[in-house]
């Protein structure tokens, strides 16, 4: 199947699995919706509140903006969905990582095992080089954010750390995880 795949470069944790459903009710009610309302019912919502100007703007951009927006709003923290959906935030699908967003790309493409081409890769220095197998893998579109990346990974390494260890103290966030540099990934299927 071909899905739209968004990649973050994130320092972070991934929100508790509990976490994961109050955020979508308070999101959904954000747009003045019930609890139990759909993925469509949300896009939709936001798509008949947008001005006129930019109904142009594709669901899943309006989505995560928003999404964004209401999560820094009530946290301020940076976001990143992983998982796959249908161009919403689906809590039984997707997590939702929370920190500091290092750098994003997004590209189209088959990908025959979703489920583990989303799962969140864990990120060290040699990963973030040009010649890294990590660069190699991404190909040569997303050179320059990669090249980023490592520039912030090897000269704001602390800062950034201690940045997202910060925003991250006292949320609902896994126990299992430490504070790190991920890859995290969001699959949004292409409609034919």
């Amino acid at each position: 199947m071909i899905y739209e795949c968004y990649t973050r470069i994130m320092v972070g944790l991934p929100l508790a699995q509990g976490a994961l459903a109050e955020v979508s009710k308070g999101f959904l009610a954000s747009l003045g919706l019930d609890a139990d309302a759909t993925e469509a019912d949300a896009i939709a919502a936001l798509r008949d509140a947008s001005p006129r100007h930019k109904r142009n703007v594709d669901d899943r951009v309006r989505f995560e903006l928003a999404f964004e927006a209401w999560l820094d709003a009530r946290w301020s923290v940076d976001c990143a969905i992983g998982g796959v959906s249908a161009g919403g935030f689906d809590p039984k699908q997707c997590q939702v990582w929370v920190g500091v967003r290092v750098e994003q790309f997004e590209h189209t493409a088959k990908i025959d095992t979703p489920v583990q081409f989303v799962r969140p890769r864990s990120l060290k220095k040699g990963d973030l080089k040009p010649g890294s197998e990590l660069a190699h893998a991404l190909g040569p579109d997303v050179r320059k954010e990669l090249e980023h990346a490592g520039r912030m990974f090897s000269k704001a390494r602390l800062q950034i750390d201690g940045d997202a260890i910060t925003r991250t103290k006292g949320l609902p966030t896994s126990r299992q995880h430490e504070v790190d540099w991920v890859m995290v990934r969001w699959l949004v299927a292409v409609k034919p």
